[in-house]
């Protein structure tokens, strides 16, 4: 036995020898001929078999091979595979040249299809997955701004967690959604995006590989009845095949710090004395006023001025993000977890969020692939209602004097100190005293099943299953000024999408041929419930639940909608240089009635092929599309819906009735023969690359009308309905959109990269059905027709053909006058104050690379818009408003206009006076007639922001390797760093709209300032 067992040690130690003399290691530096510097990542493999490794950050490699082996293989995405003769050698640096034909040739398009990108007779934009994590955001769509052509990007709120309104081409809805579809990889994403919160944070920037905006009609023309506001396609990380475990760690510790909002700072609380005709000092102890119209505060004895933005702190948030990924010959996996905690820069106010994204894939035979993700993601959110109602934070910290401290809270009786008699709550009681807890929890999955039939014939299944859980709590407490009994409301929705699309494609060339057929199928199933309790009344203070309510009302909503489809794709192509692609989608859906088909025209001419190679122009094509898409009728739009009874004093009978509720045929007249939303675009562009790649255009230009819209319209009463739904109205969108990149600079040490969009969209109202009556949007935004979408339509001053104001010539002219002299409200009605979107927007992006050090910059900016800030709607009546903090001593204006009148009986304005003299008070204008028209406080929307800036450092690899890591980066980063606005502009910030994501978006009021934040990374490659 112990003579076998010696033996069998033997032979092993001579097998391990004879292996080891087998191996041989091979080392060696990958390079770029453009520049000379390393090139990380690139893979390095034997030919013909599945072994292989990658550079490291400073391309450096090192590999086991087989004595015998003969030839290595590098490749990297964007230059040219190269093969290497082994030939004994063990030290072999490779140089790579670019392959400008394949730069970002390959792009994702609808329905998660790989095309060619010169082969595309339409616009898309890819955006990588480092531009959105350059600088820290709690939602990746709002990273987007200022980075692709033609999306304009407006935030709800600067509270952690809230929403964001993206648009794109500018919306082809009056009053649908606006908001594009959401694709993560390949299955359509609930976005459930709100002002106060948006599903979209749900996805973990960390998790994205890369983002593709299909703007056009002709791109997204696939989606068929959801295209019509284009598609965002998102790509998470995966693994990839026959790779060693990378292990990644990143920090983020980010500060925000908020802009203070601008206010008046020299004048007291008070108001002005008409008899003394001089200012009066209160000091909202022992007597009370709302108005700041008092003396100047440097004029009084033992007043001084409160800073009230002491009570703001720096807000901070930690992030960290682990993954690790891999693979085989087999299988691949990524598997990542993000943890966000943010404490906000007021004490309640936090946002925290938990992500965990999975994905895998095997390759189970030569041709079946089956890969799979699954997303899983919660958020807690606390925060602030954002309104114009009277209990809201950002009211009374606005609207209070400067010369008043709200500090102690409550009187020495136990009673709560507030400058004005009432009305409001003090705005540091309501930071212990009101709340909205908003909480989301989405789980997401999806199977994709991938098999070659045959050569060229492929087939292809993605399955989706998805699941969002939105609950929030609304509670003030009792015991406030305004809210004296207290309120607590909770509500909760979940909805589940179902979604499965099987496609078969065939794509093959055939001499100067390419063809490429692909037909499928889609069927889909969304289900949502609601529930919300309203209770007033608390029991005992400080406890918020539904069994601490003295009253409380309660309902509850559901619906489900399904459809399924059938769709086509063929092209095209001829020398690679002339490409023809055509598709076609019909659409069933269960809430209407009839079937509709989709379809799609593109063409691409690559006329560089025609170009003999020269040292100018490396690439140009022209591309050119039509198509057609629609946007989908809402659930139950056509059938008849019971709605809870309520009570009528009128028809005397009230509800509950003997404690038993009722329900009752909704007065929404049920429209069976109501169709989807229609629209039609026609796009074309020029793509061009010259000098070796250093510059590049892409110009697109479109038009595009949407029809058929589904508006409400109200009935006459002898139909038995209040109103419904009909096919009525349009819309007609003009654009142009331009990028621009380039590479001034190119050295071996040495790179500047710049790329420049700019996009000009004109829209104008072109129907709104048989009356054209204007349709209100919310947030001050209006449908008229003939103008363009939307405007702002109000009460507006009174003025001459001139456009002068119009001055009262009427009414008392004493020291006490109160009309005299003023402007006036035009009483003939609302009238159009301006148009509410940019005249253009665009963005400017620099990256400066020097060795190992790479500084990234981001300028955004808008032209034209206006906005209306009603805040100062509310803050000049106070006399708060920092455009009334040069006011006049003797509380005395004299207007820039005519004096005059209205004359109600010839209906025409009458001059009397056509160079005016005459004062009025100063204070009285703003408290009387602008509180009657938003026309003072409309304010201009242009900008100049520093949205981004990042220096990042990536640590060789003679140190790294000593500290046993494949890689260290650390980056410093700031957002919204710096902001230039026109003088006019008072409020937080332009691309603020309080009401969230509304079609209006022409409107704030009491919203939180703007912030800006500073970032520092941290990451660790293993």
């Amino acid at each position: 036995m112990k003579k076998i067992t010696t033996l069998l040690i033997a032979l092993i130690l001579l097998s391990t020898i004879s292996v080891l003399a087998q191996t041989v290691e091979i080392r060696g530096v990958v390079t770029s001929e453009d520049d000379g510097m390393a090139i990380p990542g690139v893979t390095v493999s034997v030919k013909g078999t599945t072994m292989g490794t990658t550079t490291d950050m400073d391309g450096n490699y090192s590999i086991k091979v087989p004595s015998e082996t003969k030839t290595l293989v590098f490749s990297y995405i964007g230059m040219k595979t190269l093969e290497i003769e082994v030939s004994g050698r063990t030290q072999i640096n490779v140089t790579l040249k670019s392959d400008i034909q394949d730069i970002d040739e390959i792009v994702v398009t609808a329905l998660g299809i790989k095309s060619e990108k010169k082969a595309l007779g339409y616009s898309t934009s890819e955006v990588e997955s480092d531009e959105l994590i350059a600088t820290r955001t709690d939602n990746f769509a709002t990273a987007l701004g200022g980075k692709v052509a033609g999306l304009n990007i407006t935030n709800t709120s600067s509270q952690g967690g809230s929403g964001t309104r993206i648009v794109l081409r500018g919306g082809s809805s009056i009053t649908g959604s606006n908001e594009p579809l959401f694709v993560v990889n390949g299955v359509p994403f609930d976005a459930d995006n709100r002002g106060t919160s948006s599903g979209l944070a749900d996805i973990d920037p960390n998790s994205i590989e890369s983002l593709s905006v299909l703007k056009g009609a002709a791109a997204s023309a696939l989606y068929g009845s959801r295209a019509a506001n284009g598609v965002i396609l998102i790509t998470l990380k995966t693994g990839a095949m026959d790779s060693k475990p990378t292990v990644t760690f990143k920090h983020t510790s980010t500060f925000d710090e908020p802009y203070e909002i601008p206010l008046q700072k020299s004048w007291s609380q008070g108001v002005f004395d008409f008899g003394a005709q001089d200012w009066n000092y209160i000091d909202g102890d022992n007597q009370y006023t709302s108005s700041s119209w008092g003396p100047k505060i440097s004029d009084l004895n033992g007043v001084d001025y409160y800073d009230r933005w002491q009570v703001f702190k720096t807000g901070y948030t930690a992030d960290n993000t682990f993954s690790v990924n891999g693979g085989n010959d087999k299988a691949s996996y990524f598997v990542s977890y993000t943890n966000t905690i943010n404490n906000g820069v007021l004490d309640p106010l936090s946002y925290k969020r938990n992500s965990v994204n999975a994905n895998t894939s095997f390759k189970f035979t030569k041709k079946l692939t089956v890969s799979s993700n699954a997303l899983y993601s919660s958020q807690d959110i606390d925060r602030f209602e954002e309104s114009n109602s009277n209990y809201t934070f950002m009211n009374t910290f606005l609207a209070s004097p400067p010369s008043w401290n709200p500090n102690p809270i409550y009187r020495e009786d136990g009673t709560l100190r507030l400058y004005r008699g009432g009305g409001r709550e003090p705005y540091l009681y309501m930071m212990e005293n009101t709340g909205n807890n908003i909480k989301r929890e989405r789980f997401a999955g999806s199977v994709t099943v991938e098999y070659e039939i045959m050569e060229h014939l492929n087939f292809r299944s993605v399955t989706g299953v998805s699941t969002n859980n939105r609950s929030y709590e609304n509670y003030k407490n009792k015991g406030g000024l305004v809210n004296t009994e207290g309120t607590y409301e909770r509500g909760t929705r979940f909805a589940k999408d179902i979604e499965s699309t099987e496609m078969i494609t065939y794509d093959n060339r055939i001499g100067d041929f390419s063809f490429d057929v692909m037909v499928g199928h889609n069927i889909v199933q969304n289900y949502w419930e609601r529930m919300v309790f309203e209770g007033t009344g608390l029991v005992v203070a400080n406890i918020y639940n539904s069994a601490n309510v003295s009253n409380y009302t309660a309902f509850s909503e559901w619906e489900k909608f399904r459809s399924w489809s059938l769709f086509g794709k063929a092209s095209i192509g001829y020398k690679s240089m002339l490409y023809y692609s055509v598709t076609g989608r019909n659409d069933w859906a269960s809430s209407i009635k009839n079937d509709y088909f989709y379809p799609s025209h593109s063409f691409s001419f690559v006329f560089s092929e025609l170009i003999s190679e020269n040292e100018i122009l490396d690439f140009g094509k022209l591309r050119l599309s039509y198509a057609k898409v629609g946007a989908p009728a809402n659930p139950y739009a056509t059938n008849i819906v019971l709605d809870q009874a309520e009570s009528s004093d009128w028809l005397g009978y009230s509800w509950p009735f003997n404690g038993q509720n009722s329900y009752l045929p909704s007065s929404d007249y049920p429209n069976e023969d109501l169709q989807n939303e229609f629209k039609s675009e026609i796009e074309g562009g020029l793509e061009m690359k010259f000098f070796d790649n250093r510059l590049g255009i892409d110009l697109a230009v479109y038009k595009n009308w949407s029809d058929n819209q589904i508006l409400w319209q109200q009935l006459l009463n002898s139909t038995g309905y209040e109103g419904g739904y009909i096919n009525i109205g349009g819309i007609t969108h003009k654009g142009i959109e331009l990028v621009l990149t380039g590479t001034p600079v190119k050295t071996s040490n040495f790179s500047w990269d710049i790329t420049f969009n700019w996009a000009k969209d004109n829209s104008k109202v072109d129907d709104l059905g048989e009356n054209d009556e204007p349709i209100d949007l919310g947030s001050s935004g209006w449908a008229i027709v003939g103008q363009p979408f939307p405007v702002i339509y109000d009460d507006g001053f009174l003025r001459d053909d001139d456009g002068n104001l119009v001055l009262s010539d009427e009414g008392d002219q004493s020291d006490n006058r109160t009309t005299y002299g003023r402007p006036m409200i035009d009483p003939r009605g609302r009238k159009i104050l301006g148009k509410i979107e940019p005249d253009w927007i665009g963005g400017l992006r620099n990256s400066f690379n020097y060795k190992n050090l790479t500084l990234t910059t981001q300028i955004d900016f808008q032209k034209g818009g206006l906005v209306v800030n009603f805040d100062e709607h509310y803050l000049t009546y106070y006399g708060m408003s920092s455009l009334q903090e040069d006011r006049p001593e003797d509380n005395r204006i004299v207007f820039d206009g005519v004096m005059g009148h209205y004359d109600y009986d010839t209906q025409e304005v009458v001059v009397t006076n056509p160079n005016n003299t005459e004062w009025t008070h100063y204070s009285s204008y703003y408290q009387t007639v602008c509180q009657s028209t938003p026309e003072e406080n409309i304010q201009p929307r242009d900008f100049i922001k520093l949205r981004e800036v990042s220096l990042t450092y990536s640590m060789p690899s003679s140190i790294t390797q000593k500290l046993h890591v494949k890689g260290i980066d650390l980056t410093f980063s700031g957002r919204n760093l710096w902001r230039k606005f026109k003088d006019e502009f008072t409020g937080p910030d332009v691309e603020t709209n309080t009401n969230g994501i509304d079609n209006g978006n022409a409107w704030f009021n009491y919203s939180f300032p703007a912030m800006k934040t500073y970032s520092f990374t941290l990451g660790l490659t293993l």
